[in-house]
C-alpha cells in the first residue's frame, strides 16, 4: 500500500472517531478522561473512558470496511520488521464497527470485545486457524480470522449493532 493510501486509511479512522465512536461515548453517557486519537505517537489504546463514576476502561477503537462476517485480529503489525500487533498492546476492550458503506455515519455492524478474554482465547487455540495478510496499515500485517458467532458463544464479544 502506498504512503497516499496509507494516509487515507487512517484519516478514516480519525473520521469514524469523531463522527461515529465520541458521539457514541456521549449517548452513553461515558466521559473521555485521555483522548489518544490525535497524540502523534503510537499508543496501544484510543480513549479513556469513565464509564460510571470511579470506572474507567481503555478502548482501542477499530474500523474496518467492506461487507465482512469475521473479527481480524492483528498478530504482526508489520511481518519485515516483526512489529507486534494491536493484540498484545494494552487495553481492556476494542469497539470494532464494520462499514459496508464508509459514508455512513454508524457502522453496519458493531461488537465490543473483551481483550482479556480474547487474549485468553487466542493463546489457547490449538491445531490450526485461519489467518491473513493484509497491505492495508503500515506494512504487511498478519492477522488471525475469527468467527463473531463463536466468540459470542463465549462470551469474548458482544454485538451492539
Amino acid at each position: 500500500m502506498s504512503t497516499e493510501e496509507t494516509k487515507k486509511y487512517f484519516d478514516i479512522e480519525k473520521e469514524k472517531h469523531f463522527d461515529f465512536f465520541i458521539p457514541l461515548y456521549k449517548e452513553k453517557n461515558w466521559i473521555v478522561l485521555k483522548d489518544n486519537i490525535n497524540c502523534g505517537y503510537p499508543i496501544s489504546w484510543d480513549v479513556n473512558l469513565e464509564i460510571i463514576k470511579g470506572k474507567n476502561i481503555l478502548v482501542d477503537e477499530k474500523v474496518r470496511i467492506g461487507n465482512y462476517n469475521d473479527f481480524l485480529v492483528e498478530i504482526l503489525q508489520d511481518i519485515n520488521s516483526v512489529k507486534t500487533g494491536w493484540l498484545y498492546g494494552r487495553k481492556d476492550y476494542i469497539l470494532y464497527g464494520i462499514w459496508d458503506n464508509i459514508q455512513n455515519i454508524q457502522p453496519k455492524d458493531l461488537y465490543i470485545i473483551n481483550s482479556n478474554k480474547l487474549k485468553e482465547y487466542i493463546f489457547n487455540l490449538n491445531g490450526f486457524t485461519t489467518t491473513c495478510i493484509s497491505k492495508k496499515g503500515w506494512g504487511n500485517t498478519w492477522n488471525i480470522v475469527l468467527d463473531w458467532n463463536k466468540l459470542i458463544e463465549k462470551q469474548i464479544a458482544k454485538k451492539l449493532i
